[in-house]
C-alpha cells in the first residue's frame, strides 16, 4: 500500500542510532561473515597459478573449483533459512561454520584437482550467510535494518581488499594448502563470535507462513530481480577476472602471482579514497541510478583497457585501478539498495535471495570463465567478461531511482480495527508503504524522512495504544 509523495518536511528519526547492544551484536556477526570470506577471497589472487600444479588441472577444472564453492552456497542459502526458523540462528551458523572448515582441510588436504573441486563443495555446504544477515535482523530494531546490514556490508568489503593483498603474500610462506588451513581455522574462530551474541527479550523469529509470503513478494519485484541479475554479472566478472589476472599481470610487469600484493595494496587504498565520495552521495542523496550506472561503465572501462592494450603496464594498472573503485562502490551500493526497496518487513527475505544470485554468480564466472579460458584464451575471457557488462548495463538502466526513507516498526496490542486503521495510515500524509503483519501483531511504516508525519503519529499511537 502506496502514497504519492508530499513536499512537506520530516523532522529527524526519533531512533536513529544503534543501541550499544545492536552495535556489538552486529559487530560481532560481521566479523562472522568477514572471517568468513577472508579465508574465501585469499585464494582469488594466486589460485589459477597455484592450482595449475595439481594432478589433472586444466583451464577448465581450475575454473570450476574456484567456482564450484559458489554453486553449493547459492543452492543452499535458502533452505539454511528455512532451517534457521526452527532449529535457531545459532545453530544452524554454527553447523554451517563447522561444514566451512571441514571442506577447507580436505582442500588443504587434496593433491588432485578432484579433491580440491570436491573439497570446495563442502565448503559451500556452509551457507551461512543469508541465516547470519536475518539474525542481524533479529537483533537490530526495523528502524536501524538499513544501518545495520551497511555495517556488515562494510565489513566484508574490508575483508575484501585486505585478503586480496594477504592471499599473495602468505602464498610465498605457506602456499595454496596453508590457506587452506587459515581459512578453516578461521571458521571455527568465528564459532566464537556466533556464540557471544545473544537475541534480545523483542527479538522475534519469523512466522513460516510469513516466510512464504516473504519470498513472494520479494521475487514479484521487479526492480530486486534487476538488482540480483547485477550482484550475479558483479561477482561472476570478478571470479573469471582473476582466473586471468596473474597471467596479465606478469605479462605487463614481470610479476609472479606471490608478489601481486605490490600491485594491490595500493590500487585498493586508491579504490577506498576515489569510490567513498560517491558511496556517501548515493546514501546522503540518495543518488543510486546514476551511480549505479557509472559503477557499471567503469568496470566496463577497466576491462576495455586490459583488453585494448595488453602488455601495456600503464594499461594495466589504469585499468585495474577503475575496476576496483568501481567494484567497491557497487559493492557498497547493491545490499542497501536491496535493503531500501525490499517490501517493507521482508528485508531478511530479499538479501537472502540477494545472497543467492551472489555466489551462483561465483559459480558461474569460475566455470564458464574457466572453460572460456580453455577455448579462447585470456582475451576471451575479457571478452566474455565486457558482454556481461552491457547486459547488466541493460537490464539496470530502468531502474527506478530510491527515494530516500527510513522504517519504522510499532507492536500494537490486541486485536486492532484492520479497516480502521487502513483509512487511517492511507490519509497520513508522508507514509509511502505500510503493512500489518497480524501473526506477530507488527505494524510497518516505509516513511519519507522530509515529511511531516509526527502529529500524525502520535494520533495513530494514542488511538491505537502502541
Amino acid at each position: 500500500m502506496r502514497k504519492e509523495r508530499s513536499s512537506k518536511t520530516h523532522p529527524r528519526d526519533p531512533a536513529e542510532s544503534l543501541s550499544r547492544f545492536e552495535v556489538g551484536a552486529v559487530v560481532a556477526l560481521g566479523l562472522v561473515l568477514s572471517l568468513r570470506m577472508l579465508g574465501l577471497f585469499m585464494i582469488y589472487p594466486i589460485f589459477s597459478q597455484l592450482a595449475s600444479h595439481y594432478a589433472g588441472a586444466t583451464a577448465f577444472t581450475i575454473g570450476l573449483a574456484l567456482g564450484s564453492y559458489g554453486l553449493t552456497q547459492g543452492i543452499f542459502q535458502l533452505p539454511f533459512g528455512w532451517l534457521s526458523d526452527r532449529w535457531g540462528r545459532k545453530t544452524v551458523i554454527v553447523i554451517g561454520l563447522l561444514l566451512f572448515a571441514v571442506g577447507s582441510a580436505m582442500a588443504a588436504l587434496s593433491t588432485t584437482i578432484t579433491g580440491l573441486i570436491a573439497g570446495r563443495l563442502v565448503q559451500g555446504l556452509g551457507a551461512i550467510g543469508s541465516t547470519t544477515l536475518a539474525f542481524i535482523s533479529d537483533v537490530t530494531h526495523e528502524e536501524h535494518r538499513t544501518r545495520a546490514m551497511a555495517t556488515a556490508g562494510g565489513f566484508i568489503g574490508l575483508s575484501f581488499g585486505i585478503a586480496i593483498v594477504l592471499g599473495p603474500l602468505l602464498a610465498r610462506a605457506i602456499g595454496l594448502a596453508g590457506i587452506f588451513w587459515l581459512t578453516g581455522f578461521l571458521a571455527l574462530a568465528a564459532i566464537a563470535l556466533v556464540l557471544v551474541v545473544r537475541p534480545p527479550a523483542w527479538s522475534h523469529r519469523p512466522v513460516p507462513d510469513r516466510r512464504r509470503s516473504a519470498f513472494r513478494s520479494v521475487l514479484a519485484h521487479r526492480d530486486l530481480r534487476r538488482l540480483d541479475f547485477g550482484i550475479l554479472i558483479q561477482h561472476a566478472v570478478l571470479t573469471s577476472l582473476f582466473l586471468v589476472l596473474p597471467q596479465l599481470t606478469h605479462r605487463a610487469l614481470g610479476m609472479d602471482a606471490a608478489d601481486n600484493w605490490l600491485l594491490y595494496l595500493p590500487l585498493l587504498a586508491g579504490a577506498f579514497v576515489l569510490s567513498l565520495p560517491f558511496v556517501i552521495l548515493a546514501e546522503i542523496r540518495a543518488a543510486f541510478r546514476p551511480s549505479l550506472r557509472a559503477g557499471i561503465l567503469a568496470l566496463g572501462i577497466g576491462l576495455g583497457l586490459l583488453l585494448a592494450v595488453p602488455g601495456s603496464a600503464v594499461g594495466l594498472v589504469v585499468g585495474l585501478g577503475l575496476y576496483f573503485a568501481a567494484f567497491t562502490l557497487l559493492e557498497a551500493l547493491l545490499p542497501s539498495w536491496v535493503s531500501r526497496i525490499t517490501p517493507v518487513g521482508f528485508s531478511g527475505s530479499g538479501l537472502g535471495v540477494y545472497s543467492s544470485f551472489q555466489f551462483l554468480g561465483i559459480f558461474l564466472g569460475g566455470a564458464v570463465g574457466g572453460l572460456v579460458w580453455a577455448q579462447a584464451g585470456i582475451r576471451g575471457v575479457l571478452v566474455l567478461d565486457l558482454l556481461a557488462l552491457v547486459a547488466w548495463f541493460g537490464v539496470a538502466w530502468p531502474l527506478a531511482n530510491v527515494r530516500r526513507c527510513r522504517t519504522l516498526l510499532f507492536r500494537l496490542p490486541g486485536q486492532p480495527d484492520v479497516s480502521l486503521l487502513r483509512s487511517r495510515l492511507d490519509a497520513l500524509d508522508g507514509v509511502l508503504e505500510w503493512r500489518y503483519a497480524e501473526e506477530e501483531g507488527v505494524l510497518y511504516l516505509r516513511v519519507e524522512p522530509r515529511l511531516m508525519v509526527d502529529q500524525g503519529l502520535q494520533s495513530l499511537r494514542t488511538q491505537f495504544g502502541f
